[in-house]
Formats: structure tokens, sequence, C-alpha cells
């Protein structure tokens, strides 16, 4: 009878601590407030470059923007994660995590840049390849500030981690404010000075991430890259696969549609990345809690209890998006612009499914199943790659902007089934 009452108070749900309420709301309310400040700052250099470079020059550098994006995520091997996740466990040492991951990330950057360089000419043109090379350069740098960052967050140092993070999304402004008050409205200089910003970014996100570890406790190990490897192997699959989901439309834009209409297509994902920047907030809240849960049970807790914020915050402000996207579209980026407001209101959709498949493939990463995702992520690269480019010949960037919801939605349909599944293989694992 006492061991059957035991049972039977051990599945009661503990309700959570207040301080532990207080804890996550303010966590919640720090976290969102760094993604309004990143995503205003962003929205910001996304006006001056669609007014400065026009749809034009705007498609020029969602081009570059995309490739390199997608050159990040391949030599990335899914480290960034692992940073989060070795960050978050008692016994790894911060130190030799961050010494190792950044030596792991610059030698890859370095490999990366000198296979690329060859083809910038044929993949870009002779027109702008120049500016293309420099940019390359972001690459070593992007990577050094989102590892930093990284690790931040998995010592769940919220702080300091969106601090960083804020000062990475002011550097797009920040250029884009250079280069319009000095008239700069050639492609290679608004590269030149995205490029001058991320390297002061770098420095300043190393000043601060020394403070909270000292860089002489810094160290390369090869135990830590085993591990950073390890864990993110099996994550990297996943993140290549949904950032290919989430960039993939814009990069083939870039090949078979003139530059013109990718810099509209530009604009409206900028216009619907709001959504996903507030989900983005509570993806990264989740990740450190769930990782430092002590018990499974407590980590899909968690995520139940960040889900009704999500549908609080970004189902409702995604409403007014799109009824509000006419006049954004034609007021605050231009004249030029308006012809970019379906395919703006279809993405807001879309943003929303990849703002609860970021929550999700978070919470599931934390938990220590870094691959899990991948298998939803693949089903959506499987409609991107079999459907987008017969939508992009017949139908443009509306054809694309659609492709990319419903990508986005069957991603979120399977990352539901395997939350499912595992809530049910925990259920027959307490009941055994």
């Amino acid at each position: 009878m006492t061991s059957a009452a035991n049972t039977f108070e051990c599945e009661v749900p503990e309700a959570p601590a207040p301080e532990e309420v207080r804890a996550r709301n303010r966590d919640v309310a720090q976290t969102v407030g760094a993604n309004a400040s990143v995503m205003g700052l962003t929205a910001v250099g996304s006006i001056l470059a669609a007014r400065l470079l026009g749809p034009a020059g705007r498609g020029q550098l969602a081009a570059l923007v995309a490739w390199t994006t997608l050159a990040v995520a391949l030599g990335d091997l899914g480290i960034s994660q692992a940073c989060s996740y070795y960050g978050a466990r008692e016994h790894a040492r911060p130190g030799a995590v961050a010494g190792t991951s950044l030596a792991l990330g610059v030698g890859i950057a370095a490999v990366l840049i000198l296979c690329i360089l060859p083809f910038r000419s044929r993949a870009f043109g002779g027109a702008f390849a120049g500016a293309a090379a420099l940019y390359l350069l972001s690459v070593p740098l992007s990577i050094t500030t989102t590892y930093l960052s990284s690790i931040l967050q998995g010592m769940n140092r919220l702080a300091a981690y969106n601090t960083v993070r804020i000062i990475q999304g002011s550097s797009y402004a920040v250029a884009l404010t250079l280069a319009t008050l000095r008239g700069w409205n050639h492609i290679g200089a608004v590269v030149g000075t995205m490029v001058a910003c991320q390297a002061a970014v770098v420095l300043v996100s190393l000043v601060i991430a020394s403070r909270l570890l000292p860089i002489g406790q810094w160290s390369v190990r090869g135990t830590t890259a085993r591990n950073l490897l390890g864990y993110g192997s099996r994550s990297w699959v996943g993140n290549l696969f949904w950032l290919t989901n989430g960039r993939l439309d814009q990069a083939l834009l870039s090949l078979f549609a003139p530059l013109q209409e990718l810099g509209l297509y530009a604009v409206a994902v900028s216009y619907s990345s709001i959504l996903f920047g507030l989900s983005g907030a509570l993806a990264q809240v989740v990740f450190p809690r769930v990782a430092l849960a002590r018990t499974a049970e407590h980590g899909r807790r968690e995520l139940r209890r960040i889900l009704p914020a999500f549908c609080a915050i970004v189902l409702p402000l995604g409403a007014v998006m799109a009824l509000a996207a006419p006049w954004a579209m034609s007021t605050v980026f231009g004249p030029a612009y308006r012809a970019g407001t379906l395919p703006a209101r279809i993405l807001l959709v879309g943003g929303a499914a990849l703002g609860l498949n970021y929550i999700i493939s978070n919470a599931l990463r934390a938990s220590g199943r870094p691959g899990t995702p991948a298998i939803a992520e693949a089903a959506g690269v499987v409609v991107t790659l079999s459907v987008l480019p017969f939508a992009l010949i017949h139908w443009g960037i509306l054809g694309a902007a659609v492709v990319s919801v419903l990508s986005y939605t069957i991603t979120s349909v399977v990352l539901g089934l395997i939350w499912s599944r595992s809530k049910s293989l925990a259920a027959v694992g307490r009941a055994g």
C-alpha cells in the first residue's frame, strides 16, 4: 500500500516554486526584450538597405547573405548547439569549450573560404564578385560571435548572452546607417561597411565573454573537441536542413529570378521574420532550462509552459501584421516594394510555423536528442527541393512563399508527432 501511494505521489506534477516562476518570467521578458531590440535594429537596417539600394541592389545583398549563411551552416558542424549544451553541463569546462570551439570554428571557416573563392565569379557574376569575396570574411566573424553567445546561453548567463546578441544585431543597422549617411549606394561599399562592423562586434563580444570566463582559462583540448563534434554532428544535419528550408528560397531565386524580384522577396521575408524573432526568444529560454532540468519530465514541463506564451504573443501579432502589410511594404520600405505585399502576408503564416519549429527543436536538442529534429527538417527539405524549383519557374516569388509555408507546416506536423511519441514513451516507461 505504501509503495503504491509513493508511486502515485511521484506521478503528481509538481507545481513550480514561486521563485522558479519569477525566474522563468524574467528570463522570458529579458530575452523577448533582447529579441525585440534585435528585430528593431534589423528592421532599421532592412528599411535603409531597401531605400538605399533599390529592389535590384537589395536583391544582390540578399543573394550574398543567403549563400554566405548557407556556407556558415555548412561549416558550423553543429558546434554552436554543442557550445550551448556543454556550457550547461556541470562536468564540462567552459574555458575548454570556448577555446576549443573557436579554434575549430576559425579553422573550418578558413577552409570554407578557400573552397568558395575560386567559384565566386561563376556563382555571383563578375558584376559583384568582388563584393562576394569581401563578404566571405563574415563567415569566421559570424562563427566567433555565435559560439561565444552560445556558451553564455548554455551557462544560463542570459543577460550577457542577450547583450552580445543585441550588439551583433546592431551591426547591420549601424553599417547601413553609415552607408546611407555617406551616400554609398554601391553593393561593394555597403558590404565593406558591414564586414567592418562585424569585426567590431567580435572584439566587443570577446570583452563581454572574458569578464564571465577569463581568457586565461580558455584552452584547446582533444577530448572537448571530440565531445563538441560528437554532439554537433548529430544536430548538424537538422540545423542544415532547417537553414535550407529557411534560406534556399532566396538562394535559388538569385539563380532563377531577376535580382529585382529577389529584392522584393527579401523585403517580404524581412517583414515576416519579426514573428520568428519573438518565437526565437522563447526557444532561447527553453534551451538552458530543459538542459538544466533534473529529469526528463521536468524538461517536458518547461516546454509545455512556454507554448501558451507562443500562442498569446505570436499569433495575434501575426494577424495585425497581415492587416498592416500593404502600408508597411509601400510606406516603410518604399513604393517600389508594394508588389511584395501578398508574399509578405503568406510568409507571416510561415514565420509562425518556423518559430514553433524552433521552440520544439531546441527543447529536443537540450534534452540530449540533437539529431531528432533532423527527421522533421528532412521532411521539409524534401518538399522544398522537389517543389520549389517548379514553383519559382511558374509563379516566381509568390510560388516561393507558398512552398516555404508548406515546408514549415509539414516540419511542424512531424515535430508534433515526434513530441507526442516521446511523451507516450515516457508514460510507458513510468508504467513499466
